[in-house]
């Protein structure tokens, strides 16, 4: 299994799990970089994560090595993504995080399972948003709400990548201790009316748009009156 330096942090990462443009990025040392820099930026030693899509665990360890392991909690929705990303937070002396395996869905959401589709690359695994859409292999995974997870975890920051599964899970109400998302949206999986829509619902928990360390598609909120 390779083995990958992203600054001081050792990623260990299947090749038959990485597609060429990943290979070359963590190659190069700009695999999430953007979340990355956006997490080293804002996150403290007081704070605790729920990672969202924690993949291969890079922004848990980042996390994990700013606060502690117990401070950090992953979900991630391939069940040997939830092993490697466990293995490289220890790699990597970050001890007591928790990876769970699942999909996050909202809080609305009715039903112990949601439907998966795993693509090769782990990266562009998703949950499905059509009945019709065929490719990668489809499996169920545990549904775990979102108002569960930020409960159990205690989060006050949220980090999320999940492709496209993000539409719709703001639109809950966000526990006050929730000061900071860190957001990959995915404009080309809904449009300028999904996005609008993400904005919004963010807008109605409070969080507001922030301009430090957010590039392209990372995007970060931050609950209003709680600094830059």
């Amino acid at each position: 299994m390779p083995e990958f330096q992203l600054e001081d942090i050792s990623l260990s990462v299947p090749s038959k799990d990485v597609g060429e443009r990943v290979l070359r990025a963590l190659a190069k040392g700009h695999f999430e970089r953007d979340e990355a820099r956006a997490m080293r930026a804002h996150f403290g030693p007081d704070d605790r994560l729920l990672d969202l899509g924690s993949g291969t665990g890079f922004i848990a360890t980042i996390a994990g090595r700013i606060a502690a392991g117990e401070a950090v909690t992953g979900v991630e929705a391939l069940p040997h993504m939830v092993d490697i990303a466990k293995a490289n937070l220890v790699r990597n002396g970050v001890q007591g995080a928790r990876i769970l395996w699942g999909a996050v869905v909202p809080p609305s959401f009715e039903g112990a399972q949601v439907r998966y589709r795993a693509r090769r690359q782990f990266w562009a695994s998703s949950v499905l948003s059509t009945a019709t859409e065929q490719r990668g292999r489809q499996m169920d995974v545990p549904a775990l709400r979102l108002d569960t997870l930020l409960e159990m975890s205690r989060a006050t920051v949220i980090s999320c990548d999940i492709e496209g599964g993000e539409l719709a899970l703001f639109e809950a109400e966000l526990p006050q201790k929730v000061r900071l998302i860190i957001l990959e949206i995915h404009p080309g999986r809904y449009g300028d009316a999904g996005t609008a829509r993400i904005f919004g619902a963010l807008a109605q928990n409070n969080m507001v748009y922030c301009a430090r360390r957010s590039v392209g598609a990372t995007v970060v909120f931050r609950r209003i009156g709680t600094g830059t």
